[in-house]
């Protein structure tokens, strides 16, 4: 699959970083409105630099644009390849306006193209063992989860000096305008609806509670970096989302059932340990394959002593890559696999699993969030998607564990 970059700013580098874990994607192109960055991103990652954006929608060549550029330009670059011909995997978010995304979603369906919308975390390893798990009905019937992606106080951190592998500045200005809904909150929500279907209302709180992060934004245009919400599912899971860049770092799902609990400690770790433990009272044995530990263990027996707790003991269920794989600088995550999965898509006529009705969903989810800086309270969520299908199972293994979340 032919693909071309728009956007050679920070993310970009997560892309170039993992695209070798992908062979079947083929770069012919990148652009960029700032010659140094293409320049500069074109020479760590052998890639060609385009005269023009245009030069890369007159390209027959090209079939896959992936718009890496600002989320004020998002809607622009994306419409501007659909109506060329060319299929889209947009950085989040799909827009900022309603009107766009749904212009968007449109404008793919009448251009017969594929459109999908970053990120692709839940195709990873862990959260697709994740969702195995629930789907083998390790933890009964679910009924709660607890979903957090509080990335710690972003304001007090030396934001400045970082910069991408291909050495772009870390964009602040546009980060904390933007706010932590729509810069984070989809790395939950997209996993959620995959898992639990689609979402019938939601209840939200957000607020900017530190107002002085940079002298060059007025406190009234920065967006929200702490919020709350309670996620109803027409399934009758129910979630609480807190999403935030003040609180602690805190990126993990937990998920109740009647009989049992599943935890991932880092939603941006492709290959992080899912844990498992009985919910209390329960006496269920689940049989999914998964748990199986080779060979069985006993836990050591410790001393009962007055006052203190004895240790829940759990069994964990490893997601290790099948393969060596290129990861980003700080996670251990790959950008790239939602482009090979689209680029799969195109290529075997399927539909994807990172589809355009589930991108306006988690689309619509968001700007309800979004919406509740302004307005908190209840929302109704009206839009629909197609199931989404699990990845091909990846190999796992399984030992036995303390629990200490």
């Amino acid at each position: 699959m032919n693909i071309a970059f728009v956007g050679c700013g920070f993310v970009a580098a997560y892309y170039g970083d993992t695209l070798p874990n992908h062979p079947e994607l083929r770069p012919l192109a990148v652009f960029d409105i700032s010659p140094s960055r293409a320049s500069a991103f074109s020479k760590r990652y052998n890639i060609p630099v385009a005269a023009s954006y245009q030069a890369i929608l007159d390209n027959p060549d090209i079939d896959l644009v992936v718009n890496l550029t600002p989320p004020a330009s998002h809607v622009e670059v994306s419409r501007a390849a659909l109506l060329a011909g060319k299929h889209v995997y947009s950085e989040k978010p799909l827009s900022l306006e309603p009107a766009g995304a749904k212009e968007l979603i449109a404008l793919a369906a009448e251009q017969n193209r594929l459109l999908a919308v970053a990120p692709c975390n839940f195709l990873g390893g862990s959260m697709q063992t994740l969702a195995r798990l629930v789907r083998e009905n390790v933890v009964g019937t679910p009924r709660l989860v607890y979903a957090e992606i509080d990335d710690g106080p972003i304001h007090q951190l030396p934001y400045r000096t970082w910069r991408s592998g291909a050495g772009a500045s870390w964009p602040a200005e546009t980060e904390f305008r933007v706010g932590c809904v729509w810069e984070h909150a989809a790395y939950e929500v997209g996993f959620l609806t995959s898992v639990f279907g689609p979402a019938a209302s939601v209840t939200c709180f957000a607020h900017t509670l530190v107002t002085d992060k940079m002298k060059e934004i007025a406190p009234q245009d920065l967006g929200p970096d702490f919020c709350v919400a309670i996620i109803s599912f027409r399934s009758g899971v129910v979630a609480r989302l807190t999403i935030g860049t003040v609180a602690r770092r805190n990126r993990s799902m937990t998920i109740t059932g009647d009989k049992g609990i599943l935890h991932l400690p880092e939603i941006w770790d492709y290959e992080a340990p899912v844990q498992f433990t009985l919910s209390r009272g329960s006496t269920a044995n689940p049989a999914s394959p998964l748990l199986l530990v080779t060979p069985p263990t006993t836990p050591e027996r410790v001393a009962d002593r007055p006052g203190v707790p004895m240790p829940e003991r759990g069994i964990q269920v490893d997601t290790p890559a099948d393969a060596p794989r290129q990861y980003v600088n700080a996670y251990r995550m790959n950008p790239c696999l939602g482009l090979a999965e689209l680029a799969a898509a195109i290529r075997e006529k399927r539909r994807p699993r990172m589809a355009a009705d589930h991108a306006f969903h988690v689309y619509e989810i968001l700007q309800a969030l979004d919406d509740s800086a302004a307005a908190p309270g209840h929302r109704e969520i009206t839009s629909d998607f197609a199931p989404i299908d699990p990845m091909p199972p990846l190999q796992t293994t399984a030992s036995d564990c303390t629990i200490s979340w």
